[in-house]
């Protein structure tokens, strides 16, 4: 009989109170924690219907019990006074104020690992991790078997966890995108675990490259079975010797399971090609390799992929050709948000490009190579938002392309202009900024939203 013993009668902290902080209390009321042993701890001075919030709880879990409550600057002072700290995957475990209690930080996935019953596919990368879960969730359905979607797509992932009747999922499936904030630290036993790539991202969370590359790393942690793409290897980030009793195959160009010149093969014997394929692009062909490898795995006929393969067209904001206007094709890219991710959008559409939008936030990221390829491809109008408009810039400049016009500016609209004004007849218009834009926005989605609008109204 599996039950939560390890939470009973322990002082409990929720590190925030956002949409996976609301789940994780609810989750703790759900397997009897008393309120009294619960605390919220948030940096924001005032949460937006708490009040009503708690109603809900009290009279959901019949409970009259006040729950415990810091906000504010001193959120994070009396860490040392918990058991058990739950922490949501956006607050660094490297935080000056966290990482000395890290013994003590659990997580939703930690928890969600720890109780599931099921089976596991874990899937990671720095890109293409959301493309590729899905597909392999609608690979699945198609071969019905009985799975769920989770991750850093949809609702927190305790949400999922039948704390009630755990043992019932026992013949379940669920496709986990597994973010580098949740791996940091994670242990688990799971099924399988798929590792895509892993490029620089997200070094100011992870404080430095090295903790990063080891926070992806660890997805091979506790796997039955492995599949990584070749270049990991090649690159020397880990040896199979050092992911011990784990099976391990490889995906890419080269590999059991590799992808080359429109044709897919499977060990050496060709597979099927890709001529009715609705998802575009090299590196959305590469992926699909790996969920060969995930179907030989399960059992699952070749052609249940196949088949998917015909309907599927991947996820929003994902190098989409949205609409061509006054004779520009203005392309949607808004997720990539990496150098890295912004170098494959301008290798996938070369010297079609006559215009790219970027973003450059401080996140300890390398421009170089993204430098390097909009001087390659010849990119003539570069826009670029703040933080650091005038490095990129002074960057541009620095390669002797004087023949790049630069527009800085914080307003979308003006960018639009800009690139209305600016980009050839039969040329694109190519929103990928290479950086998260946090600065001036709230995600990608709203960098999308703008950018369509204005050209609505310029069109």
């Amino acid at each position: 009989m599996i039950n939560f013993e390890r939470f009973q009668n322990k002082k409990i902290a929720i590190l925030w109170y956002g949409r996976e902080g609301k789940s994780s209390l609810q989750f703790f009321l759900k397997i009897g924690i008393s309120p009294k042993n619960i605390t919220i701890l948030d940096g924001s001075k005032k949460i937006e219907g708490l009040a009503e919030n708690f109603e809900y709880l009290n009279q959901t879990f019949n409970s009259d019990t006040e729950f415990n409550l810091t906000f504010g600057d001193t959120y994070l002072d009396k860490l040392n006074t918990f058991d058990i700290i739950v922490k949501t995957p956006g607050i660094s475990l490297y935080h000056d104020k966290i990482y000395p209690y890290r013994d003590k930080i659990t997580s939703q996935a930690q928890i969600f690992f720890d109780y599931y019953q099921g089976k596991i596919i874990a899937v990671s990368g720095t890109k293409g991790k959301s493309t590729t879960a899905t597909l392999i969730y609608e690979t699945l359905k198609y071969a019905k078997k009985n799975v769920q979607l989770i991750g850093n797509i949809g609702n927190p992932v305790l949400d999922y966890l039948d704390s009630n009747h755990l043992e019932s999922q026992k013949n379940e499936y669920v496709v986990f995108e597994v973010s580098s904030y949740m791996l940091e630290g994670l242990k688990k036993n799971n099924y399988i675990s798929v590792l895509l790539n892993i490029y620089a991202d997200h070094i100011d969370w992870h404080k430095g490259f090295e903790n990063y590359r080891d926070a992806k790393i660890n997805l091979l942690n506790g796997s039955k079975h492995n599949i990584v793409r070749d270049e990991i290897l090649e690159k020397n980030y880990f040896t199979k010797k050092e992911i011990k009793d784990t099976h391990i195959c490889t995906f890419g160009h080269d590999g059991e399971y590799i992808y080359q010149t429109g044709k897919f093969y499977i060990k050496g014997k060709f597979v099927f090609d890709d001529s009715s394929i609705v998802l575009q692009w090299e590196h959305n062909m590469i992926n699909i390799a790996s969920v060969l490898a995930v179907c030989d795995i399960m059992e699952i006929p070749y052609k249940i992929v196949q088949e998917t393969l015909t309907t599927f067209r991947g996820l929003p904001h994902r190098m989409e050709n949205i609409w061509i206007y006054g004779g520009i094709s203005w392309i949607d890219d808004a997720i990539s948000t990496t150098p890295e991710s912004t170098i494959q959008a301008i290798q996938t559409f070369g010297k079609q490009i006559d215009t790219i939008f970027l973003w450059w936030t401080d996140r300890g990221y390398i421009f170089d190579d993204l430098i390097k390829s909009i001087v390659t491809h010849g990119i003539k109008n570069v826009v670029v938002f703040p933080d650091s408009g005038k490095r990129i810039f002074d960057a541009i400049k620095g390669k002797d392309a004087w023949e790049i016009k630069i527009f800085q500016t914080n307003d979308m609209k003006e960018a639009v202009k800009f690139a209305y004004k600016h980009t050839k007849i039969g040329k694109i218009c190519l929103l990928s900024t290479a950086s998260p834009s946090y600065s001036l926005r709230k995600n990608f989605e709203e960098k999308w939203d703008l950018f369509q609008k204005y050209i609505k109204e310029l069109v």
